[in-house]
């Protein structure tokens, strides 16, 4: 019985891993090499990690993407359709140190959007008296914008980046090898502007709940906020970030202006907003706002009234996220604003922040 149990047990685990996985094809689309003199004797799948990374389909499950085949077998195939075995051509020996997929949001000036990457690092060699001379190494990403709701593309066209990446590398190597040759290639995705930077990986996206308590010169109170960005270590990093407020005129200001009381609750979406990285996991913050919501008074007689609340907000503060992948958020602010309050049109406060990034 107890061996009927194990027996279960791992035909469970190999069950959970074969679902699991999913296996991409890479189709061996020929492209264009003129003037060839070379081909690809063997390709050597150098990686640690031999999958293509770990993402989520379109219905949301975790799935771990490899190659089929292998990485070796996929990428010398596809080699071979474009550079044929013929006599009086020269091997060449493939290594791949990078090869994968990643998924990842950006803000952009139309929005939020999805960013599908296949990044790709090869090196290529010759073979003269039994040892290897390197000839030429590259890095490449190949990246497409997505909207946010076409989950389904965005996943399943992980392998043509992949082909149009090493289809790129390897005309780049052709180029090099035959420095005559200065006929521009062509490649699956024409790049616009500028060739992108290497980069390992794409920038890490922190979102983060964060509440604040919050006192100024008139009121005090707490708001509960999202906030989400993608990291850059260079450059100005342009976060999304809303709040709800809560905010209570203090006591005596609210009597000065005759009122027992005034209660604000707002929204305050964050139209400008700057985030600079200063070091790792701490940046300096800098915004611009407008609160919306509305107030409710209390006069001196007991009478209640309502009052519409629009305004411009500023802060400037910092955050320390210590941990990228999940972890506590501690910052502070100094604000100003100007608002339709009828107890204050101008206040200047300061928030403490916590929260957690995920």
């Amino acid at each position: 019985m107890k061996y009927n149990h194990l027996y279960f047990c791992l035909l469970f685990l190999v069950c959970v891993e074969v679902y699991a996985q999913e296996n991409v094809l890479l189709k061996t689309v020929p492209f264009e090499v003129k003037d060839q003199s070379i081909y690809i004797e063997e390709v050597i799948d150098n990686r640690k990690e031999k999958q293509l990374g770990h993402l989520k389909d379109p219905d949301g499950h975790k799935v771990c993407l490899k190659l089929h085949g292998g990485a070796s077998k996929a990428v010398q195939e596809f080699a071979d359709a474009s550079f044929p075995h013929l006599e009086n051509k020269r091997p060449i020996y493939l290594k791949i140190n990078a090869l994968n997929v990643q998924e990842s949001k950006r803000r952009m000036n139309n929005g939020i959007v999805g960013i599908a990457r296949a990044h790709v690092a090869l090196v290529f060699f010759e073979k003269n008296t039994g040892e290897m001379n390197e000839l030429f190494s590259i890095k490449h990403n190949e990246d497409q914008v997505f909207a946010l709701i076409d989950r389904e593309n965005l996943f399943h066209t992980h392998e043509q980046r992949i082909r149009a990446a090493l289809e790129y590398c390897m005309l780049a190597f052709v180029d090099h090898y035959q420095k005559d040759s200065k006929e521009t290639k062509p490649t699956h995705f024409p790049e616009e502007g500028p060739a992108p930077g290497f980069n390992s990986k794409l920038g890490k996206w922190f979102n983060l709940i964060t509440v604040k308590a919050m006192n100024s010169t008139y009121h005090e109170g707490w708001s509960v906020g999202y906030t989400g960005f993608v990291d850059s270590k260079k450059g100005f990093i342009l976060p999304y970030e809303i709040s709800y407020e809560h905010e209570n005129v203090k006591s005596n200001s609210a009597r000065d202006r005759g009122y027992e009381s005034a209660d604000l609750r707002i929204i305050r979406p964050r139209f400008y907003y700057l985030y600079k990285k200063l070091i790792p996991g701490i940046y300096a913050a800098l915004s611009l706002s407008t609160p919306l919501g509305y107030e409710e008074l209390e006069n001196i007689a007991g009478d209640d009234s309502s009052n519409f609340i629009i305004g411009v907000g500023a802060s400037q503060g910092i955050r320390i996220i210590p941990w990228e992948n999940f972890g506590i958020v501690i910052g502070a602010d100094f604000l100003q604003q100007f608002q339709t309050s009828e107890v204050y049109r101008r206040d200047l406060g300061f928030e403490l922040i916590l929260g957690v990034n995920f």
